[in-house]
């Protein structure tokens, strides 16, 4: 058989070309993340009550470009005040989409920093990463420093992806203190909610890139706060489970009497969480309240990527993991406006323990996401909620002081729906939406939030 030496040649050029295309090496697609809902007039969860909420808010931080704020300068914090979130926006800024990054935002050719402390990002416009001290007390000696450089977004090391990326807050254990960490929502006028928090009690010997601990705290007096080298040794631990010693909470808080709290201790096993509506324990007769916590053994560890979730309604809190329900109480079910709290702390009392003398522990978040009601949304208008019809929950009252017997799902013809621009520019023009809404707004697009 003839070749034909030409056609020969033209072919190992044409393959060769293709090889060396497919060998450069490409940013990986974004991950997928779950999207926020559109179009919708109120929110419901999945379970015994659907729930019927206002707001809707979702945290991803599975592929935050770390670059993006690698050249601030993190000693200066950003004084937000008082500004209040966009609840009802119809889209964000092209760089960040309600909490998780639009395509095409990250860099090929680098991809350091490796972590990035959480505060002066996008995600602290509604979050705010504490800094303040709590001293020791008879049932709880070690004095417990919330830093913001404990909260940090961070490289997903085990997943072969350049670009995945959580949210970690640590604690470590020095020599006269512990360094916590803790974040608060900055709006406090949270009304019932249903929060979920997608998390991961790091196991020992997760390789975690993080902020410096020499660079943890501002100057200090050295007597008061010295500065330990970390253990050399790592002891055997049960299960690959991290030290003993701190406690990991998600809840809503008002005050000590009032919140609703997930809390998972490390000194547990890996199945265990506590659930409780506070107060749970009477210190004057020295016991437990009956009724008011619960030590629940969860179908997946906690030191695996699983989805907590506590449903806050009227008269009733639920407790659930990946939407698998593990607690209900109807005992002090929070009755006043709260914000969402999570945290990573201890303080060698009772209930934490106490952590070894350089151990650091480590709390992983994939996300965050909350479906709420403000207590303001009452005040700025009678809204009736759709939840009168399944027990009552919820519901705000009227102007003249009655709860209303409408049908809300029926259609407000005179509504005008006005497009307000994406972002921060339409912020006001929702906001002037928002209070200027009709008497009785209908509901005419509920979303529910678990079949999306």
């Amino acid at each position: 058989m003839r070749i034909n030496v030409f056609s020969f040649g033209i072919t190992v050029i044409y393959l060769g070309t293709v090889a060396s295309t497919l060998s450069v090496p490409r940013a990986p697609p974004p991950l997928p993340a779950k999207k926020r809902p559109n179009g919708c007039d109120c929110y419901t969860i999945s379970g015994p009550d659907p729930g019927y909420f206002q707001h809707y808010k979702f945290w991803d931080f599975q592929a935050v470009d770390l670059n993006k704020h690698a050249n601030l300068n993190l000693s200066e914090p950003i004084d937000y005040g008082d500004e209040d979130w966009d609840d009802d926006n119809d889209g964000d800024d092209q760089e960040l989409q309600n909490g998780h990054l639009s395509p095409g935002v990250h860099d090929e050719k680098d991809t350091d920093p490796r972590s990035l402390a959480f505060y002066k990002t996008s995600f602290e416009r509604d979050w705010s990463s504490q800094n303040w001290e709590r001293r020791g007390t008879p049932t709880a000696p070690v004095l417990m420093i919330n830093s913001k450089h404990n909260v940090f977004l961070t490289r997903d090391h085990e997943r072969n992806d350049t670009y995945a990326t959580y949210l970690v807050l640590r604690t470590t254990r020095f020599s006269e203190y512990t360094s916590t960490a803790e974040i608060e929502t900055r709006i406090r006028d949270i009304y019932r909610c249903s929060v979920r928090v997608r998390l991961r009690v790091l196991p020992a010997g997760s390789v975690v890139s993080e902020p410096p601990q020499r660079e943890e705290w501002p100057p200090r007096d050295p007597k008061r706060h010295p500065t330990v080298p970390l253990n050399k040794t790592v002891p055997t631990l049960r299960d690959g489970r991290p030290p003993e010693g701190a406690c990991a909470g998600i809840f809503t808080y008002h005050d000590q009497t009032c919140e609703s709290d997930i809390e998972i201790l490390t000194r547990d096993p890996a199945h265990r969480v506590h659930y409780a509506n506070q107060p749970d324990y009477n210190f004057t007769a020295d016991h437990e309240i009956p009724g008011a916590s619960t030590i629940a053994d969860i179908p997946v560890p906690w030191t695996t990527w699983s989805t907590h979730r506590l449903d806050w309604l009227s008269d009733m809190s639920r407790w659930y993991v990946n939407n698998q329900i593990q607690d209900a109480k109807s005992y002090r079910v929070p009755d006043l406006e709260s914000m969402i709290i999570l945290n990573l702390w201890s303080d060698g009392g009772l209930w934490t323990g106490d952590m070894r003398i350089g151990d650091s522990i480590y709390l992983g978040i994939e996300y965050i996401e909350l479906i709420y009601n403000r207590s303001s949304d009452a005040l700025t208008g009678p809204y009736v909620s759709l939840s009168q019809d399944h027990g009552g929950h919820q519901r705000a009252p009227l102007t003249d002081g009655s709860l209303g017997n409408g049908n809300p799902l029926e259609p407000d013809m005179k509504q005008k729906h006005e497009k307000c621009k994406p972002g921060r520019q339409g912020r006001e023009c929702r906001r002037k939406k928002w209070r200027n809404r009709p008497l009785r707004e209908s509901c005419q697009r509920p979303c529910n939030i678990d079949e999306l």
